[in-house]
């Protein structure tokens, strides 16, 4: 068996937010990127792993593949609670944390996994690019009902209780509708984008998959 956890993905992806969890776990780790929309030997690789060729696909240390962020995201906070990536069994933020994580994954990101290729799902309309048209409204009213459940006690999504919610909000921002979007109508989630960027565990890590990340002074 293993001791490093291997991570297939593509900077500035949901990978990222993985990528970020691990970096908080203090597992050791390492890192592959793959372009998953161009053939290569590395795609190649990923299809083997995960036939729905996606990022981030993990492969844990005895070698047994891990999809999904959200799921990935649970495996490593029951190995390491240390890392804070949920809260505890018995807290009373718990609830909420549980809703809006599955949220951002069951509502938010397909918008991205249909808009991003529209083609794909309509590969006989003329214009396939009216998906992505008709799917940014509704992406945009999702991440306002987010934004509204959002903490005001601050200076995360939950409140005083940082949580992976914050590290999918980080990365998130950089998507569509794009940060100048966020930093208008959704100020809270732009602020927590920031603070995680800034986290010393994780600044640099965001310097590489974002090029307008600040290093730490």
């Amino acid at each position: 068996m293993r001791d490093t956890y291997t991570l297939l993905g593509c900077r500035g992806c949901g990978s990222t937010i993985v990528a970020a969890a691990l970096e908080l776990t203090g597992f050791p780790w390492g890192y592959e990127e793959v372009d998953y929309a161009a053939d290569s030997p590395e795609r190649e690789r990923l299809l083997r792993l995960n036939p729905l060729g996606e990022v981030p696909t993990l492969i844990l240390p005895n070698n047994e593949v891990m999809t999904e962020s959200a799921a990935i995201v649970l495996l490593l906070h029951a190995r390491a609670p240390h890392a804070e990536l949920a809260p505890e069994a018995g807290a009373a933020t718990l609830p909420r944390f549980l809703r809006w994580l599955m949220f951002i994954n069951s509502a938010i990101y397909p918008t991205f996994t249909y808009g991003d290729h529209p083609e794909t799902w309509l590969p006989k309309t003329r214009h396939p690019e009216r998906l992505e048209e008709a799917i940014a409204p509704r992406r945009e009213q999702l991440w306002l009902q987010c934004a509204a459940a959002a903490s005001d006690a601050g200076p995360w999504f939950l409140g005083r209780t940082f949580s992976a919610l914050d590290l999918y909000i980080a990365v998130m921002c950089n998507w569509r509708p794009g940060r100048r979007w966020f930093l208008q109508h959704c100020p809270q989630l732009t602020a927590i984008a920031g603070r995680v960027e800034q986290l010393p565990l994780l600044n640099a890590l965001f310097q590489a998959h974002f090029d307008h990340v600040a290093p730490l002074e």
